[in-house]
């Protein structure tokens, strides 16, 4: 699996941006990556909040598993 990591500016706030719905192209699986113990704030309501690492899930469906496995 990729690894994901949430860019951040120098002063650490957040880089991102609001993306149209006509620019995705496909839905993709991520998983935190939790380390050595998962922090018990994390819920499925706050675990994009609070993660900074997430895998990518390439196992999630066979097209994009045969699309990421040629790069």
């Amino acid at each position: 699996m990729y690894l994901l990591k949430r860019a951040r500016r120098n002063d650490g706030s957040i880089i991102g941006d609001v993306i149209p719905l006509v620019q995705l192209r496909a839905l993709v699986d991520l998983v935190p990556r939790f380390g050595k113990a998962a922090s018990r704030q994390l819920t499925k309501e706050t675990v994009l909040v609070y993660s900074s690492e997430f895998w990518l899930n390439k196992y999630f469906e066979k097209e994009l598993f045969f699309a990421l496995k040629h790069m």
